[in-house]
């Protein structure tokens, strides 16, 4: 076992560069839409359990930064979580999609053991190891990024639709990465989406993937009954597990933003007292 190392921070040119796009290029989101990329997410105000951590800090680049650390690189037998402060109120009869930047930073040892998106009636943490933090939630289901395997299981890394706090996936796709999934010089960007039967019957298809502009995208899809998940009609949680078992790869998920340069909060404090005065005069 290696000494614990502190937590790398996402490259800050990549990780503004993934921000401006974001802000850049994303069509306007849907109402149900949610995640943290294209919107700055601050971490630390999130609920974290088991090994998880948050950190928000400016390093004076023009950028702001977030990080959420589900499980150390260099420290093992970890499990991590981190939900999200406010609950959803998701209508299952529509479509909606979350998407998050994500990456793993190489520990000393094999690959291990994923990061999971998780939408649950209750938050909490379940079993750490090849449990991903999430085996043992209950009402929920969730897309998982698994970077570990044993035999007779999908082969690592693998992409998988999880339901009902169970890590027995209802659909997996094998990615082939191997280790190139947790290379951090390059973040992934995950999104789950959702699209519904037409039914009416809070069923539909969940569809997962993750991209990198170097290698490629990978999906995985599988049907979801919501209603017989005892998800519909009640508030959602969202978050993220994680762990790591007998290896010791960091998870983190992240998220950024840019901060306006001085001219820009002088038109913007300018803008807000015409608006102020506007006001004063119509009254």
């Amino acid at each position: 076992m290696t000494a614990p190392r502190p937590a790398p921070r996402p490259a800050p040119i990549l990780a503004a560069a993934l921000c401006v796009l974001s802000l850049a290029a994303a069509p306007a989101r849907a109402e149900q839409d949610f995640g943290t990329y294209g919107s700055f997410t601050d971490f630390t105000t999130w609920t974290l359990l088991g090994s998880a951590s948050a950190t928000t800090f400016a390093p004076g680049n023009g950028f702001v930064y977030s990080t959420l650390t589900l499980t150390d690189t260099g420290v093992g037998d970890q499990a991590g979580a981190g939900w999200a402060p406010e609950a959803l109120s998701l209508d299952f009869n529509q479509a909606f999609s979350a998407s998050f930047p994500f990456f793993i930073a190489e520990g000393s040892v094999v690959r291990g053991d994923g990061i999971v998106l998780v939408l649950a009636a209750t938050p909490g943490l379940g079993n750490g190891g090849s449990d991903l933090g999430y085996n043992g939630l209950g009402a929920s289901v969730a897309f998982a990024i698994d970077t570990f395997h044993f035999d007779g299981e999908p082969v690592s890394p693998s992409l998988q639709i999880l339901q009902g706090g169970n890590v027995t996936p209802l659909a997996a796709t094998e990615t082939g990465l191997g280790d190139d999934i947790r290379d951090p010089a390059l973040q992934w960007v995950a999104t789950l989406s959702y699209a519904p039967s037409g039914l009416d019957d809070n069923a539909g298809t969940l569809t997962g993937t993750i991209w990198r502009p170097d290698l490629g995208s990978f999906s995985v899809s599988a049907g979801i009954d919501f209603a017989a998940e005892g998800l519909a009609g009640s508030p959602v949680h969202w978050g993220f597990t994680g762990g790591n078992g007998l290896a010791d790869d960091g998870q983190y998920i992240t998220s950024a933003m840019p901060v306006p340069e001085p001219g820009a909060w002088a038109l913007l404090a300018a803008g807000l007292g015409a608006v102020g005065f506007v006001t004063r005069r119509r009254r």
